[in-house]
């Protein structure tokens, strides 16, 4: 990546920088201790694994077969107990990895391949993958999961640092590091120790970068192709007192047209917003796409710009249990100042960043408009060389 690129990115992502590394689930061996099982698990840099030991992984065939075994399990004990199967699967790694799967297999992706007309780079006009586009999904793991998770989350809160970004400053008219307010952050990587301190947010980010990738990719162009083995990630919580994240694009570096260099730049293609925050956080309160930041003082709503012509945002409350999933680089979006009346209403963040294919995955290069539009000319003029 080009020194521009890498000031670019630096710029407009409040969650990502250059030291933080993708991981790649080959080379991740997580040892899933629980009994007498064990299972593969991610090193520190690296990634996360596509098998297990005693049950497939990787692959939309996983997706598939596992739907199938579940339903058919659940049907012949639905007589006996139908509360007992959910819980009882749950309680080991490999239940609720094919909990996660399932609930995978379930989720309509189909609003982030909608396409819509867009501008080339030589000014004409061609149908393309809607750059606004969003998957909101209520529930998606259920209460139980999401619960333990959350506790799981709240455990690590003493070993999470200040949250480092870059932003433009306009009185000294240069690019200046700051810690977001009030925001505490940690990269989950995994390995032995890293699994027996989180084991259920680790099973999370393993079944979610194969299933999911792989899920998006029956349904999306070639250009928008997920890689099934790498991803980076970040948990995130804002501790409230006005807490909040700038308007940003998480990646506006693009890559290395070269496919054969070592450095392809910045890959992250969709991200993958998981919040764990109680079950029933935000009951009673409108559902999206209706919701507002007026519907809760508490705050940290997610905002979505919608660019480049329409002018509108989009608020999407921190309800429990939602997974939010957008372009990395395209949609421009914030946080809204974040408030807490207590440990409940820390407002708990899981990232994954799902990264371009290699070989067909493409970076969306810098729209000059959307810069301008949302973060001023001045700041292109000394940072990108555009203007």
């Amino acid at each position: 990546m080009s020194d521009t690129h890498t000031t670019q990115y630096h710029f407009y992502s409040n969650s990502y920088s250059k030291h933080n590394s993708i991981l790649s689930m080959n080379s991740m061996i997580l040892f899933l201790c629980i009994a007498t099982v064990c299972c593969a698990a991610f090193q520190p840099q690296h990634t996360l694994p596509l098998a297990f030991a005693g049950f497939g992984g990787g692959g939309g065939g996983g997706n598939k077969g596992k739907g199938k075994s579940k339903g058919k399990g659940k049907g012949k004990k639905k007589k006996q107990n139908k509360v007992a199967p959910n819980n009882n699967h749950l309680f080991t790694p490999e239940g609720r990895m094919d909990h996660i799967k399932a609930r995978i297999a379930a989720a309509d992706l189909s609003p982030i391949a909608k396409l819509s007309l867009s501008r080339t780079t030589d000014g004409q006009l061609s149908l393309d993958v809607d750059p606004n586009n969003m998957v909101v999904i209520d529930n998606f793991l259920g209460n139980e999961l999401i619960t333990s998770m959350r506790a799981e989350a709240e455990s690590l809160l003493p070993t999470l640092v200040p949250s480092q970004s870059t932003r433009w400053d306009e009185e000294t008219q240069s690019i200046i590091s700051y810690e977001k307010k009030g925001v505490l952050s940690t990269q989950i990587e995994g390995g032995t120790v890293g699994y027996e301190k989180s084991p259920r947010l680790v099973e999370y980010i393993v079944t979610l970068t194969s299933h999911l990738s792989a899920k998006s990719n029956q349904i999306l162009p070639d250009a928008y192709h997920l890689s099934g083995d790498e991803q980076t990630n970040k948990l995130a919580v804002c501790l409230g007192d006005g807490s909040y994240y700038d308007k940003h694009i998480d990646n506006l570096g693009g890559s290395n047209d070269d496919s054969s260099a070592d450095d392809l730049g910045d890959r992250r293609k969709l991200t993958a917003l998981l919040y764990i925050q109680p079950p029933g956080s935000h009951d009673g309160q409108p559902n999206y796409p209706n919701e507002s930041i007026d519907d809760d003082s508490r705050g940290g709503y997610f905002r979505a710009y919608d660019v480049p012509e329409n002018d509108m945002t989009t608020c999407i409350a921190p309800r429990g249990d939602r997974l939010i999933m957008f372009w990395s680089d395209s949609l421009v979006h914030d946080v809204s100042p974040s408030y807490v009346n207590g440990d409940n209403d820390r407002r708990w963040a899981l990232t994954i960043w799902f990264v371009a294919d290699k070989k067909k995955g493409v970076i969306r290069p810098s729209d000059v408009t959307v810069e301008e539009k949302h973060f001023g000319g001045s700041s292109l003029n000394a940072i990108g060389g555009k203007g």
